[in-house]
């Protein structure tokens, strides 16, 4: 073989490996472990399929493309029949700028991005498991797709919010000015003057003139129409006042959004009249307040049968994004923020049921009251025991964290933590916050505030796992407790407390030398504390490392449970002052396990 030949070789040998890699380089099936944005595939080439599988619940599958101009990327998710699978798109850094959780199948859409830069495709299960394929063309630059390079800065904080989210727990005293005044009214920026808390004149309607903030009041959780019209305009026999008379008496300009289970078709739309005003309504607010009542009246109010957004809710959300819009709710309006919404059911049932009855807005028509007043059964109620839980597509205004509210304080329904732990294992969220009543959460990007006379439960199933079997059990779920005036940070999960004395040191002894432990965990008394806090708090003062908390069973529920509070490295509890205390804690990352 002479020179040339051999030299022909040699460059067509390289011509191939090199034209062998550049192929190699797209990726075709996902590679685990990629849960997280921090273990994302890459190589993910515009155009080319990918396939994949998702296991359960907490199974996310994560894959990075890197963009090399601004541009339109289209991603089109199809899967197994029987299951429903969701797809949320990530900048470098932030929460989500959109997503497709819908009944579609495939699920697609497209984003217009303004520039070059790294993006992040999540797909995780909104219902069953299965195998499914992602294809996503983007602006690539013609290379083939990504071939890795460096991760970003600040990788995307998962559970961060893109504006400020006010979630009342329910029940919020009427007077309760720390909440409306210094912190709802403040958030908006228009807290120039004290309202007068006597006078439901507070504020002019001319939204054009008015310098009070302009709220826009959403009582589509209440039965009906009518129902709502009532409680927007009318103050109680009982001196209950009116959300009119009540917006106005904390220095607030509210109007109301005449949309409704029973009128949802017509004034959710953009074609009627009264359908076109409330979105002009909205294209003027400041905030929308989302009263209480059943969150499923919610989701088939401003949501399409598919769970898509209705023009109405297409306009919230457009001014939420451009950071025109706070989006407040109470009860139900916070129980229906976060992407995927539970409700009904008791702690105990939801451990006894393990995996979450799922519907869409589709299964909720409006049915009218009895004739004698009493509303139809929430189509979230459990058909074959109450005490279980369904969950339903939500508003999204909260990403990747559940919800709950009443959380330890509702005698008549009982304490809520049982059931917001077996909501983190089947919907799939690794952070959930449960809000007491008369206290609020308060979401301003990356930092949740509480207010308010209760207290917020944080839970954190990051590094916890969950049993496989027919019977629910958890273990290292971390568990936080916050009072007015502590917040926590969603990304890096740190809390900040302005309470100085740490429990267990010299300057604030453990105030009790045994364990207080429960027999009824969930049981709330009279006074509306729960068993679940008092026992948590007593743990975090204790001498012992532990509390335990019993759930007996009863005849809907046959199965036991037993939940384990304790301390280890990670946990530190602060309150205001040593000696006998009765007053705030904070209690930072102790652990709970239930089996």
């Amino acid at each position: 073989m002479n020179t040339r030949t051999l030299m022909k070789g040699v460059i067509t040998l390289f011509a191939s490996l090199c034209f062998q890699t550049s192929f190699a380089a797209c990726l075709t099936s996902e590679s685990e472990s990629n849960n997280t944005d921090t273990t994302a595939n890459k190589g993910l080439c515009s155009g080319t399929a990918v396939t994949g599988s998702i296991s359960s619940s907490t199974d996310y599958d994560w894959y990075r493309i890197d963009l090399v101009a601004g541009g339109t990327i289209s991603i089109n998710l199809a899967h197994a029949s029987g299951i429903d699978l969701d797809w949320y798109l990530y900048p470098a850094t932030g929460s989500y700028v959109t997503y497709k959780s819908t009944s579609s199948n495939p699920e697609t859409g497209n984003y217009i991005a303004p520039a070059a830069g790294t993006y992040y495709i999540r797909v995780k299960s909104y219902s069953g498991s299965g195998a499914y394929t992602l294809t996503v063309t983007y602006p690539d630059g013609g290379t083939g797709g990504n071939t890795g390079g460096g991760d970003p800065t600040t990788p995307p904080t998962t559970s961060a919010v893109t504006g400020k989210v006010w979630l009342n727990g329910g029940a919020i005293s009427q007077t309760n000015t720390a909440i409306f005044v210094s912190g709802l009214r403040q958030a908006t920026g228009k807290n120039t003057t004290t309202p007068n808390i006597n006078s439901t004149t507070n504020c002019s309607t001319d939204w054009n003139t008015t310098p009070c903030p302009r709220v826009a009041i959403i009582t589509a959780a209440a039965v009906n129409q009518a129902d709502g019209v009532d409680k927007f305009t009318n103050d109680t026999a009982t001196g209950t006042w009116s959300y009119y008379n009540l917006f106005q008496r904390h220095g607030f300009s509210p109007k109301h959004i005449l949309s409704h289970h029973d009128t949802y078709a017509s004034n959710s739309g953009n074609t009627s009249t009264q359908g076109q005003a409330n979105i002009a309504i909205i294209n003027q607010a400041d905030l929308v307040y989302v009263i209480g009542g059943d969150q499923s009246r919610l989701a088939r109010t401003f949501l399409k049968d598919d769970g898509s957004d209705s023009p109405l809710m297409a306009a919230i959300r457009s001014r939420y994004n451009a950071g025109s819009l706070i989006y407040a709710g109470d009860s139900a309006g916070t129980a229906i923020a976060p992407s995927t919404s539970y409700g009904e059911g008791i702690s105990i049932g939801y451990l006894n049921q393990n995996t979450l009855r799922s519907i869409t807005p589709a299964n909720c028509p409006y049915t009218a009251p009895a004739s004698d007043g009493t509303p139809a059964p929430s189509c979230l109620t459990h058909p074959s025991n109450v005490d279980y839980g369904t969950k339903i597509k939500g508003f999204g205004f909260i990403p990747n964290a559940n919800v709950d509210t009443h959380f330890d304080n509702r005698a008549s329904r009982s304490g809520r933590l049982g059931r917001m732990i077996a909501a983190l294992k089947n919907i799939g969220p690794t952070v959930s916050y449960g809000v007491d009543q008369n206290t609020a959460l308060y979401v301003n990007g990356d930092v949740a505030t509480v207010y308010g006379a209760g207290g917020v439960f944080v839970a954190e199933a990051t590094s916890s796992n969950f049993g496989t079997g027919t019977k629910f059990s958890a273990t290292a779920v971390r568990l936080s407790y916050l009072t007015a005036g502590d917040s926590f940070k969603f990304s890096d999960r740190t809390i900040t407390t302005s309470k100085t004395y740490l429990i267990g040191s010299t300057s604030a002894p453990y105030q009790f030398s045994t364990t207080a432990n429960s027999s009824d965990i969930f049981a709330v008394d009279a006074n509306g504390l729960g068993s679940t806090t008092a026992t948590f708090r007593h743990m975090a003062d204790q001498t012992p490392t532990s509390s335990t908390g019993t759930a007996p069973s009863d005849s809907y529920n046959p199965s036991s449970f037993t939940l384990t509070f304790k301390r280890d490295g990670q946990t530190q509890s602060y309150k205001n002052a040593s000696g006998t205390y009765s007053g705030p804690y904070t209690i930072k990352k102790a652990l709970i396990d239930i089996n």
